[in-house]
């Protein structure tokens, strides 16, 4: 999500920036999409880490509704992985 002075978030729900990974004043969308930072929260979240996620992960209802496919979040993990070398 991003929010009009440039910050961008991990939901579309966190109106008070709590999950920021960056502000496109600093940094590229796609180096901000692509960054540690929104890789650690992606990872965190395909493993049910959600407190390590983001203050607002764990107070979420939405994680069941329109998740992303279990079998599709293991591939990306597995390719994630295997590109840094871990497996």
């Amino acid at each position: 999500m991003v929010h009009v002075d440039g910050s961008v978030t991990t939901c579309c729900l966190d109106e008070h920036v709590e999950n920021r990974i960056g502000n496109l004043r600093d940094t590229g969308l796609q180096d901000l999409w692509h960054g540690d930072r929104m890789n650690r929260w992606r990872v965190a979240h395909i493993e049910g880490r959600f407190a390590d996620s983001g203050p607002l992960c764990t107070r979420c209802n939405w994680r069941s509704a329109g998740a992303y496919p279990a079998d599709k979040a293991a591939s990306w993990l597995r390719r994630f992985r295997a590109r840094r070398g871990e497996g």
